[in-house]
């Protein structure tokens, strides 16, 4: 780019200025927890030395409904490899209603870790302004990438062969 910022870069930037300007720190929102639909809670922080694609999404988000098949697809692949991917649902409901969504619209069975979450989160945390947003993620809880917008299983292979 003519200004000397990559395009990775460009994506990256404003997460670290979200982080920045929120006070915290990768580590810090490694340790923030998120309730689970079994009712629990997880935390990133708990997949340290994984691959994680972190996929913040929303049922009423159109693009998101496009990109869970690719998702469910990739979470296949990535069983062997030590990495997986975890869905933020953004302001979508009880996790009642997030199961009877996966269930009956998508019908799909979710096959990786579905979380919920808040739009003031995703903000926070990750600097998320849009979904479908998805961060990838190296063993070590830093953010290598931040894709927006609808990626496919291809993209995301891409970008997580990149970390290995």
């Amino acid at each position: 780019m003519a200004n000397g910022y990559s395009r990775r870069s460009a994506r990256i930037l404003p997460l670290i200025l979200a982080l920045a300007l929120s006070g915290l720190t990768l580590a810090d929102y490694s340790e923030k927890s998120f309730e689970t639909l079994d009712g629990g809670t997880a935390a990133l922080g708990d997949y340290h030395g994984q691959i994680v694609v972190l996929n913040l999404w929303a049922v009423w988000c159109s693009p998101c409904l496009i990109e869970i098949p690719h998702l469910v697809a990739l979470q296949d692949s990535l069983e062997a490899a030590d990495a997986t991917v975890i869905g933020l649902s953004i302001d979508s409901g009880s996790p009642g209603a997030i199961s009877r969504f996966w269930e009956r619209r998508l019908q799909i069975t979710p096959n990786y870790p579905l979380w919920l979450g808040t739009a003031d989160q995703a903000r926070q945390y990750f600097g998320a302004r849009t979904y479908p947003t998805t961060l990838i993620i190296d063993r070590d809880g830093e953010v290598r990438q931040t894709l927006i917008g609808l990626q496919t299983k291809a993209d995301l292979e891409a970008a997580i062969n990149a970390l290995r």
